[in-house]
């Protein structure tokens, strides 16, 4: 798993309801060995967890580096990551940021701050954002080259890019678009 997974993992869980158990094992439906361990615990931890990383996110978006990696520290002292390397062969190697016998709520908290950690010492504190498409309002994580991402997904990108062309073929025309 590379560290842009891991940081899109940190906009994902404020991006999403998590709400209840099922909400959150929901979320894990591609990760089975994560999703059974699920618990009403875990759900109220990620719950408390969720503001402080969005105060990251906004720090983020609004370019207030200093913010971002003062915030990232703080949360790194409250949950510190113990990395370990697994795997069966040189082939399979691979990194977990905390004990697989953690809490579900440990493992998802740790992921997403080594992914904000990487992505801020990697490629600077203002990759994480919020989607510019009217009415969404999921973080999204920017690993493009050229630091051009404003969409959390590709289906927000082409609703706003219809719409505003819509709008200016509208425009041309003489027509309102709505």
């Amino acid at each position: 798993m590379d560290s842009g997974h891991y940081a899109e993992r940190a906009a994902d869980l404020v991006s999403f309801q998590l709400d209840s158990v099922e909400s959150l094992q929901a979320r894990l439906s591609d990760r089975d060995w994560l999703r059974t361990r699920v618990e009403t615990s875990d759900v109220r931890a990620l719950r408390r967890f969720a503001p402080e990383l969005r105060a990251v996110i906004d720090d983020s978006d609004s370019g207030e580096d200093r913010s971002v990696v003062r915030r990232l520290n703080a949360l790194l002292d409250q949950h510190p990551l113990r990395p370990h390397i697994s795997g069966h062969d040189a082939q399979t190697w691979h990194l977990h940021v905390n004990d697989s016998n953690d809490s579900v709520a440990a493992i998802l908290i740790g992921e997403a701050l080594y992914g904000m950690m990487l992505a801020v010492t990697e490629l600077g504190a203002d990759r994480f954002g919020w989607c510019a498409a009217e009415g969404c309002d999921r973080a999204f994580f920017d690993g493009t080259a050229n630091h051009s991402k404003r969409f959390c997904c590709a289906r927000c990108a082409t609703r706003t890019n219809v719409a505003a062309f819509r709008q200016r073929r509208g425009a041309a025309s003489g027509d309102v678009v709505a």
